[in-house]
């Protein structure tokens, strides 16, 4: 199997995980994005049951993947993030991950063509209280308000290739 390395991009709702993590796949070579929100499960299914299902999904990919570099965007915790590693650990690849971490008030706003509900904003200070912009298992952190989501990118490629990681 190829060597894999798998770039996690985490974050609270409205970080730029998404937009971020589809501009780095392009940037790397033989890459793919998933979306771990994209887990198939029905709107109206419970968030811990959707949750399991995305990273059960996440777990399959990895075990999977042929491409050298899966970068994935998903928030998650201290749980997921032991799956994650160990599902890397089971076929040797390397884990990194990135916590997207803008000020809150900036996740909070309608950023790009994004218009945010009611909901949204409120999980988002939810998130923020919860840990999700800090996250102590992160190789690096990205205020995302600071720069593009290609300069975002760039950094992310760049972090994530250096010999001192």
């Amino acid at each position: 199997m190829t060597s894999l390395t798998v770039i996690h991009l985490n974050g609270p709702i409205n970080s730029g995980k998404t937009t971020i993590g589809r501009a780095l796949a392009q940037r790397l070579p033989d890459a793919r994005f998933i979306d771990g929100d994209d887990h198939d499960a029905p709107d109206d299914t419970p968030f811990d049951v959707q949750w399991a299902i995305a990273l059960a999904r996440l777990v399959k990919e990895i075990a999977q993947a042929r491409e050298r570099h899966l970068v994935i965007a998903y928030p998650i915790g201290d749980a997921e993030f032991d799956r994650l590693r160990a599902a890397c650990d089971a076929r040797d690849a390397r884990l990194f991950v990135v916590t997207l971490a803008p000020p809150e008030a900036i996740a909070a706003s309608d950023r790009g063509t994004r218009a945010l509900t009611d909901w949204e904003r409120q999980r988002i200070a939810e998130m923020y209280r919860e840990g999700y912009a800090a996250r102590a298992f992160s190789d690096c952190f990205v205020d995302t308000s600071k720069a593009s989501a290609d300069a975002c990118a760039q950094e992310i490629a760049r972090s994530a290739q250096s010999p001192n990681v």
